[in-house]
């Protein structure tokens, strides 16, 4: 059963339900795609759409062999389990090519083990000496953007896409297929899981109208809510709508469970630790509403068309990993400190748990529950607590988020939605083409406000520098590969010196990788780093004129 690609998304739940709307690219190309995930996620393998076969990784068993904890007790137990992984799924799917999502060593090296031919990796890749490189400009950005918070503009599942895209076009039918962003619906939850599921849901207390979720737990502490504010919220939505609440998470999470209960004055139903994958989704598609952290539960809802009320704290924001699915609500405390870096110690004894209350929550719930708008909730107390935007859909089909409290001419704000309309055309345009026209569908107000904002006075300088290096680049260059005396020295020199004026500020840090991962791929090509120079200065160009008063 040969694929044409073969996709390696080894990273958590979430992540690899994420995969879906790329995989329906591959079915519109007219492509037959494959997926390795790791084998604790293989149950969820069901709900995707368009993979007709998949080979989930025994990660674990991996790790216990290397442990010396396998048949034989030896170390040099996993490497053999590897090396049969790897000659089993090359002899089943014998892809064509391979798209690593998965940005870590080991997955990069299973990329290369499972593709024909190195060249055959897009994504995630190692050169032939077994450096790590990013092979494709969306890749590469996307990379970047793990770096720091305030530089991932895009939702994830639309930024796999786009890396993947290379390959979808080179191989498809249809060059296009790779361009139409829609798709990302999962399949319904089987026959057998949805009665288990019930059979779970049947204990609801009497005058029962229907099921809101509560998913208590989060991928890390700093990023729950806390119990006793989701125990507030289930309370009311009981009282107010009759709609019982559901308790959701993984065994781990049953002491989340537990101090919900001590807090809770009305009925609810305890689902955590009690469900699979499957019946969790038969759970989630019986919700008339999910209220989360940043979770994969939320991303299953997204996927099954129910609708969120998400809450996104510390590092977690809801710009790249929020739900891809119009009509949810996402909300982020309105704190100038939020989102924090991934590797900040807060200040503050992790406020930010506690800046949204339980009233702001139950309000936009009800709101929203009584006339199916997020905004009839919204109200001056809540936009001292919360910023709280609404997901949709641009032009081009990508989601995106309106924001529906005022905190849109934030800098943080401005400065996440100047970087969309500067990515795309850049990231898409590296061929050489000029730089875009900012989109007509800017607000009117908007540049006037970037202008406006501290954000575009302190980065000026920056970019306005490292404009004009680049813009000097190419002649640099063209005598470098003249033989000019000590040109080679001085172009270096010039390169570093842009990467420094790039990565001195935190919200520039995706271009700074960008560049480094773009110009390493072409320092041995001196007309090729020309071009990169030329298109970087003439995208700066049209950024800073976005930027400069």
């Amino acid at each position: 059963m040969s694929v044409d690609i073969l996709f390696l998304n080894l990273t958590r739940f979430g992540d690899l339900l994420q995969s879906q709307a790329l995989l329906e690219d591959c079915r519109r190309a007219g492509l037959r795609a494959g997926l390795v995930c790791l084998d604790n996620f293989a149950a969820a393998l069901p709900l995707l759409r368009s993979l007709p076969e998949a080979w989930p990784l025994p990660g674990a068993e991996f790790l216990r062999r290397l442990d010396g904890k396998g048949p034989g007790r030896s170390w040099h137990d996993a490497p053999a389990l590897l090396l049969d992984f790897v000659a089993r799924v090359r002899q089943e799917a014998a892809p064509r090519h391979v798209v690593n999502l998965t940005a870590t060593l080991p997955a990069r090296l299973l990329a290369s083990l499972l593709a024909p031919t190195p060249e055959e990796v897009t994504g995630f890749a190692l050169d032939r000496e077994g450096f790590g490189f990013c092979r494709g400009n969306w890749a590469a950005y996307l990379c970047g953007t793990t770096l720091k918070r305030c530089n991932a503009p895009f939702n994830m599942q639309d930024m796999f896409r786009m890396a993947a895209r290379p390959a979808v076009q080179r191989l498809g039918n249809d060059p296009a297929a790779g361009e139409a962003m829609r798709g990302g619906r999962l399949l319904p939850p089987s026959d057998e899981a949805t009665a288990q599921a019930e059979a779970l849901l049947a204990g609801a207390p009497e005058g029962c109208r229907g099921f809101v979720g509560l998913q208590l737990g989060a991928s890390h502490p700093a990023r729950q809510w806390p119990q006793e504010a989701f125990a507030r919220t289930g309370d009311g939505l009981w009282q107010a709508a009759r709609l019982c609440p559901v308790l959701l998470g993984t065994p781990a999470e049953k002491p989340l469970a537990r101090a919900y209960a001590q807090h809770a004055r009305g009925p609810f139903l305890d689902a955590v630790g009690a469900t699979s994958l499957p019946v969790l989704a038969g759970l989630v598609a019986r919700l008339r509403l999910l209220v989360t952290n940043d979770t994969g539960t939320m991303h299953l809802a997204a996927g099954l068309g129910i609708p969120s009320l998400a809450i996104f704290l510390a590092t977690a924001q809801a710009w790249d990993t929020g739900p891809y699915l119009e009509g949810c609500c996402c909300l982020e405390p309105a704190l100038p400190c939020h989102p924090c870096g991934f590797k900040h110690v807060c200040a503050h004894d992790g406020g930010c748990r506690r800046h949204i209350s339980p009233r702001t929550v139950l309000r936009l719930a009800l709101g929203w529950l009584e006339s199916g708008r997020w905004d009839s909730g919204v109200d001056p107390a809540l936009r001292q607590e919360a910023r709280v935007w609404l997901t949709t859909r641009d032009a081009g089909g990508f989601a995106d988020l309106v924001c529906l409290s005022g905190h849109e001419h934030e800098d943080r704000s401005l400065w996440l939605r100047l970087q969309r309309r500067f990515w795309q055309p850049f990231l898409d345009g590296m061929d050489g083409a000029p730089a875009a026209a900012a989109p007509s569908d800017l607000p009117d107000d908007f540049p006037a406000a970037v202008k406006a904002s501290e954000t575009a006075r302190s980065l000026l300088p920056a970019l306005r520098e490292a404009e004009h290096f680049l813009a000097a680049l190419p002649d640099q260059c063209r005598l470098a590969a003249a033989g000019h005396p000590r040109m080679g020295q001085l172009l270096l020199r010039a390169c570093d010196h842009i990467q420094r004026l790039l990565e001195n500020r935190d919200e520039l840090a995706s271009l700074s990788y960008f560049w480094h991962e773009a110009r390493q791929a072409r320092g041995d090509e001196l007309d090729a780093l020309a071009g990169l120079a030329r298109s970087f200065s003439q995208h700066l160009a049209g950024l800073n004129a976005l930027l400069s008063s």
